[in-house]
């Protein structure tokens, strides 16, 4: 009597070829299920992020307007490098990143630390009063901060005033960087709480009772235990504020516009004149590349100076 053998389905694998061809054939199935679910996240990237990084560098390669298209090979590049007003842009980008970073990373550090020492409600509640001035309109924490600093009826002459102090113009003299630092560092404090607390919360609290035990003061349980453990969320805060710290634009617009004679004026600032103001998009192309390339340089040396191999 002959063997009766179950037909198969036709959505079920063939059993015919080789081990290798099996073994391919699934391989391929379960690579294809991945790149479908990417594919709409991939195609998103390639069309609003490659797309417009490879037409800003073919377009810093041309010199033109709404009118002219010509090309102009480096001469561009070759203008800005020769440029003394692109130049103190980059100086005063440099400042207000020098001025924001250490100051971001170092207060959200303490107030993190400081905040776990609460019940989860309590530290709940300031993570959130935090991160509230990082996600308000720009332009709502401008008139409010421009009412603080006004010369004349504003809040912080006030106080000078009752302290006895005299009365200090803070967006017109050399008042005007740490001004303005004072208002990007209570927007940028907030998201750098959230991962500092995050991170608190990963370390192992037998390290912690180990430091007890051994009876290790606050000041030794913190720089041999907890900042050696955060140091990954130190470096991410750090080059995360860096390439915000460079790309500082609204806040300055809105408050300096860029004076006391181009003093606030930053890279960004000078991107938006030349493309929207001068209609120069060659020269403004040219400039988002050299921020791009600047931006990239020091993330590169931040993330050799302070990688860590930490794992918890």
């Amino acid at each position: 009597m002959a063997r009766r053998t179950k037909p198969r389905s036709p959505t079920e694998p063939s059993e015919e070829g080789t081990p290798m061809e099996k073994l391919w054939n699934l391989k391929f199935r379960r690579e294809l299920s991945g790149w479908l679910f990417v594919l709409p996240m991939l195609l998103f990237f390639l069309a609003f992020v490659v797309y417009p990084i490879l037409a800003s560098i073919r377009s810093s390669l041309y010199s033109f307007n709404y009118v002219d298209y010509t090309f102009a090979g480096l001469d561009n590049y070759k203008q800005l490098l020769g440029d003394s007003l692109f130049w103190k842009a980059v100086w005063n980008t440099v400042v207000f990143v020098l001025y924001l970073v250490p100051s971001i990373t170092v207060i959200a550090l303490l107030l993190s630390v400081i905040i776990q020492l609460y019940p989860k409600k309590m530290q709940s509640f300031f993570k959130a009063a935090f991160y509230v001035p990082g996600v308000t309109s720009i332009v709502s924490l401008a008139m409010v901060w421009e009412y603080i600093y006004n010369n004349q009826f504003g809040m912080g002459n006030y106080v000078l005033k009752l302290l006895g102090l005299p009365s200090v113009n803070f967006l017109g003299s050399e008042y005007v960087y740490p001004s303005l630092t004072l208002i990007l560092i209570t927007i940028s404090l907030g998201s750098a709480i959230v991962v500092f607390t995050a991170a608190l919360n990963g370390i192992p609290r037998d390290l912690y009772e180990s430091a007890s035990l051994d009876g290790a003061p606050p000041t030794k349980v913190f720089f041999h235990i907890t900042l050696p453990m955060l140091k990954p969320s130190v470096l991410y805060v750090v080059v995360t504020s860096t390439i915000a710290s460079f790309q500082v634009f609204a806040i300055i617009l809105l408050m300096t516009g860029g004076g006391p004679a181009y003093k606030t004026t930053t890279i960004l600032m000078l991107i938006y004149r030349e493309a929207f103001v001068n209609m120069n998009f060659g020269i403004a192309n040219a400039m988002g590349i050299m921020l791009c390339l600047l931006i990239c340089l020091i993330a590169f040396v931040q993330f050799k100076l302070l990688k860590s191999d930490v794992e918890y």
